[in-house]
């Protein structure tokens, strides 16, 4: 009796693993994959949805013009620049019963940030880009976004013109020159003035996208009172990924970014407004002092301890001295 018994369970669990449709479903699919920690980008022919976990597992979903995920066709690799060695490259193959879902298997994120270089193709023209993932992946770009977004600070711009971003608990000002490409990053206070950073030891990173793609790691001026960098210039940056590092603890936030928003980096994608045409840059710790009124503008560099000896000259828009 117990022999049969056996003998029956045996054949139920073979039938039941020979049984159509019983195969594990896959965890992340299209209907869900927006739902799994993930950021999304629009390119001019497409959008692709990005879930990176730590452990260097991605999943992507290409979705054609129309919104529509193209379950089929569509292939691809990914090259990584770890911390240390080599770059290395992984193919992004479809998943079974995924619904277009592609994925690949890289080395954990290591590092305040990954660089993450991408080729899709469904077919037509190659979709390119680079994406900038912190050691927590994906999510944690969204809860930093969750988190800008409660500061209410859309529409308004720091101190000194630029462009301002929360990141962790600080709030900073990116302000770059359009004609050099120098940058600067201030930290503000809550009334969005100008704050230095004390006894704090922090170091900020730039990584910017565009035409290309470029990481910009920023020192603080002798003073203390920003840091600086150098950009190149004619990158236009479509998204700016800024990471501030204090002490053991690291935050990074995609400027502008809001939970659930489409990340729009295409051709036709606003530049983000960092770069202005004249940048009243502090000289040795004094600021340069613009007088508006009727007449000449004078415009006066220097902290003001000068004996006359200034020298005037003529440049449009007015009159300018310099001691």
């Amino acid at each position: 009796m117990i022999k049969l018994v056996r003998s029956a369970l045996v054949a139920l669990a073979l039938l039941g693993a020979a049984a159509p449709g019983c195969s594990k479903d896959p965890e992340v699919t299209a209907e869900n994959i927006t739902d799994q920690g993930s950021i999304t980008e629009q390119h001019d022919s497409g959008a692709i949805v990005w879930t990176v976990k730590p452990d260097g597992q991605v999943m992507a979903l290409l979705k054609g013009p129309d919104g529509k995920p193209l379950a089929q066709g569509v292939t691809g690799t990914l090259t990584v620049k770890p911390k240390e060695g080599a770059p290395v490259t992984a193919a992004l193959v479809p998943v079974e019963k995924a619904g277009g879902v592609i994925s690949a298997k890289l080395p954990p994120l290591e590092g305040d940030l990954t660089e993450m270089s991408y080729t899709l193709v469904d077919g037509g023209k190659p979709i390119q880009g680079t994406l900038f993932v912190p050691k927590g992946g994906t999510q944690e770009l969204i809860d930093s976004a969750k988190a800008a977004d409660e500061a209410k600070l859309d529409g308004k711009k720091g101190p000194n013109g630029g462009v301002l971003q929360v990141v962790g608990e600080d709030t900073l000002e990116l302000v770059a020159d359009e004609k050099s490409g120098a940058v600067r990053v201030y930290l503000l206070d809550d009334n969005l003035a100008v704050a230095k950073p004390g006894d704090r030891k922090l170091k900020i990173k730039l990584a910017l996208n565009g035409d290309g793609a470029e990481v910009v790691e920023l020192a603080p001026n002798p003073e203390g009172v920003y840091f600086e960098g150098k950009l190149n210039a004619k990158l236009k940056p479509k998204k700016i990924t800024v990471v501030v590092v204090d002490g053991d603890v690291v935050h990074t936030a995609i400027c502008g970014h809001h939970p659930g928003q489409v990340i729009v980096i295409g051709v036709g994608a606003p530049v983000i407004a960092i770069f202005i045409n004249t940048v009243k840059w502090h000289v040795h710790g004094a600021p340069v002092v613009v007088v508006n009124q009727p007449g000449p503008v004078i415009v006066i560099k220097g902290k003001g301890k000068g004996k006359g000896k200034g020298k005037w000259f003529k440049k449009k828009g007015g009159i300018h001295v310099h001691f």
